[in-house]
């Protein structure tokens, strides 16, 4: 399978780098600085979990044109970028599939205004992390020992097909397990609104998730942010998958959410994969925190919490 990882930022570099090392035929698309970095250099990826720090070199390109072929493209890439990525794709019919992987509480349209819905399918990366001097830093498990972090996957009419089961092949060959989930469109949308409430506390404590951990007036905050979110969701129809952490702090009392959240919150995963993305992103976050706005609007839910939380993004 020729594969293109579109975007070179921490996530794109991190599975481009796992997927080529494991025997997989990887070209990875940025412009710039970066690209002319990754020319010189390849891709240096540092788990900051596990303390590995490797080195691979997939191909580099600055751009697609109308005449490439690629059996699938892995775009890795904020969502306030989408619309000139969809463009860029939509002018390479030799594409033959593309997996959105991001942050996503609107649906799809955006996405099917300028691609067929045939060739789309919808995900969300288990790792996170962010770049320091062109050094990859990430996290893909909470502790040395662990398993990484699931990827997750879903056809748009949550249909496993033989497309699925490849691309689920491509990763778990890779080292890196994969959940397919029949419902992609609101695991997203409950994703959202599990990191939206996260955000704004990190924001709140200048991205420091061990000071959010010491707040408990802010960790209840968030708690209660969850549940309202999913009082927004579940107002709106969308009953179904939901990510497991989103699960856990919906349906335990507050007194006993408080213990993993803030456990969560201690940890060296939060500190590279929640903290560092978010100071790194806050115009993705401001994008998602607006969408998770609009959907909350279509409903007649109290939303106080997210609405206190939200003043930080």
């Amino acid at each position: 399978m020729k594969v293109l990882f579109f975007g070179a930022g921490p996530l794109g570099s991190v599975y481009a780098h796992l997927v080529g090392t494991s025997g997989g035929d990887v070209t990875i698309l940025d412009r710039g600085e970066r690209a002319t970095w990754l020319e010189r250099n390849g891709i240096v990826v540092s788990n900051d979990i596990t303390g590995q720090r490797e080195t691979s070199r997939p191909r580099v390109i600055r751009g697609l044109q109308p005449e490439d072929e690629y059996d699938l493209v892995i775009v890795l890439i904020r969502k306030n970028r989408l619309p000139e990525v969809c463009q860029a794709l939509a002018a390479s019919p030799g594409i033959k599939h593309i997996l959105f992987m991001g942050n996503n509480a609107l649906g799809f349209d955006e996405y099917l205004k300028y691609l067929p819905v045939e060739k789309v399918l919808f995900g969300f990366p288990g790792a996170g992390g962010g770049i320091r001097g062109q050094i990859v830093h990430y996290a893909d498990r909470e502790r040395p020992g662990r398993k990484r972090q699931p990827v997750t996957i879903g056809e748009v009419d949550g249909k496993i097909r033989e497309r699925t089961r490849a691309i689920k092949a491509l990763f778990e060959t890779a080292g890196v397990p994969v959940d397919l989930t029949s419902d992609i469109d609101g695991w997203l949308k409950y994703h959202v609104a599990l990191v939206s409430p996260l955000v704004g506390a990190l924001y709140k404590h200048d991205c420091d998730p061990r000071a959010v951990a010491r707040d408990k007036e802010t960790l209840r905050a968030v708690i209660r942010a969850v549940k309202e979110g999913g009082e927004v969701l579940r107002a709106l129809g969308f009953r179904k998958s939901q990510p497991f952490t989103f699960h856990l702090l919906r349906w335990l009392p507050e007194s006993l959410s408080i213990m993993p959240l803030k456990a969560l919150l201690e940890s060296q995963f939060a500190e590279v994969a929640f903290a560092m993305h978010a100071k790194a992103a806050v115009d993705e976050m401001t994008t998602l925190a607006d969408e998770f706005e609009q959907l909350a609007a279509g409903t007649s839910v109290a939303t106080s919490n997210i609405d206190a939380l939200r003043r930080f993004v």
